[in-house]
């Protein structure tokens, strides 16, 4: 299928993280995560590498963007190897900086129309925090880890002012802004996490009513935990299972960043226009709500 044949889709957030641990589907017994192979070293493969590739799939011109060239070089090696012939484009920004997303939207060629799938977030490796551990209780969280949460939404927002522009020039304009379960549902601790994605969620949400009459239409994808390398160490495997007595379990599912890749390629063909979706694995607790 080339359901994106003729489209240019811009990808934030392209992400790796070397594998440290295995985990595997409760149904068939096979590991959750994307894999990347360059040389002898295993990847897990985030949510943004992950569409990249479901994108270039579908047909797309892909440009992915991220802070790291390291990080995006193995992933294009990645996904050419995977689909020979396909148009991988790449730009390094620092996706915290205002400017820096300003340049990017007026450095994209122009020769194709514009998709954008925002998928920038703690996965993406953009944030550093300690043990990669988002479920802080309250008294313990840093200044610079709520500073680092809400910078997503600021960026969002910053890189949407810089392409709408371009987007109202287009006959129709398909975003995809990935947020995720914990905007709708809380769990403890991870105060600050929640707020920092409801932030996300409600202004994507906002944004949708707002653009929809412009052709603009935009889609909020909600996952839950994705197995992308940033449940690897065990102070966040020991924080998941305390999260998980409280939903009275033991321990939690997690699922592939393919899938979620899946539901980004099928808001963006879809006839209709798919306002959000929500998705968690097998043995997850598919809880909406607090």
């Amino acid at each position: 299928m080339n359901d994106l044949k003729n489209k240019r889709v811009l990808v934030i957030g392209v992400g790796i993280k070397p594998v440290q641990h295995v985990f595997r589907d409760i149904r068939t017994g096979k590991p959750t995560h994307s894999p990347i192979f360059d040389g002898d070293t295993e990847y897990k493969a985030n949510i943004g590498a992950a569409i990249a590739l479901e994108c270039a799939k579908a047909g797309a011109v892909v440009h992915m963007v991220s802070h790291s060239e390291d990080k995006l070089q193995i992933v294009q090696r990645w996904i050419r190897r995977g689909i020979p012939g396909s148009v991988i484009e790449y730009s390094v920004v620092d996706l915290g900086g205002q400017s820096d997303l300003e340049h990017l939207a007026k450095e994209l060629p122009n020769d194709l129309p514009l998709y954008w799938v925002q998928s920038l977030g703690l996965g993406a490796g953009t944030v550093e925090i300690k043990d990669d551990n988002p479920y802080i209780p309250i008294e313990e969280i840093p200044t610079e880890f709520i500073d680092a949460e809400f910078s997503v939404t600021k960026s969002t927002i910053q890189l949407l002012q810089a392409l709408l522009p371009r987007f109202r020039k287009q006959e129709e304009t398909r975003i995809c802004i990935i947020s995720s379960m914990s905007a709708i549902r809380s769990v403890v601790p991870a105060s600050i996490h929640h707020a920092g994605k409801g932030a996300l969620d409600r202004f994507a949400n906002a944004a949708m009513l707002e653009l929809e009459p412009e052709e603009i239409y935009v889609t909020t994808i909600r996952p839950g935990a994705i197995d992308t390398g940033l449940y690897d160490s065990q102070p966040v495997q020991e924080s998941i299972h305390k999260i998980c007595r409280g939903y009275g379990r033991s321990n939690t599912g997690y699922a592939p960043p393919s899938s979620v890749a899946e539901a980004v390629v099928l808001a963006l063909t879809s006839e209709a226009h798919i306002t959000s979706l929500n998705l968690v694995a097998r043995g997850q607790f598919p809880h909406e709500g607090s």
